[in-house]
């Protein structure tokens, strides 16, 4: 059963690859509204409205794609971060990167991670990809609600 309205946190700091990730989204037809971080810091604010309570329905994430290079916080301490909070430690993560590193895909699951994905290289790629993700994430699996 796909969501009503299905939170989707984008943690990317790349505007390009953000524009072309919200295009093959609408493409491949999923119901979500896209919120974007595109610091550590934003993820940081967020994660402690969360905690306060101040953390409003539509800003809460359903599903978070986190892109590992970052500007002031690496990826791998965001996902720590994200699965010591109580209230998010739940919330499916997958990693988009262009890393392709077993070490660190095996220190990314280790730490937590969902899935790790390496970005596709190009537009068709990415809807198709998205389609999958629509098909596993959003109507196969049950996500958790907050």
């Amino acid at each position: 059963m796909v969501l009503e309205k299905t939170n989707v946190l984008f943690v990317e700091n790349n505007d390009m690859d953000f524009e072309l990730a919200k295009r093959a989204f609408r493409l491949a037809k999923l119901n979500t509204r896209i919120i974007r971080h595109s610091t550590g810091q934003a993820v940081l604010d967020m994660l402690e409205k969360n905690t306060s309570g101040e953390l409003k329905p539509k800003e809460y994430p359903h599903l978070i794609f986190l892109d590992l290079s970052m500007p002031d916080i690496i990826g791998q301490d965001i996902l720590t971060l994200i699965r010591q909070d109580p209230k998010m430690k739940d919330v499916p993560v997958i990693i988009l990167s262009e890393h392709t590193d077993q070490e660190i895909i095996n220190e990314l699951y280790g730490l937590g991670a969902n899935s790790f994905m390496v970005k596709p290289m190009n537009f068709d790629d990415l809807t198709s990809f998205f389609q999958l993700i629509r098909e596993y994430w959003l109507n196969v699996m049950k996500l958790p609600l907050h």
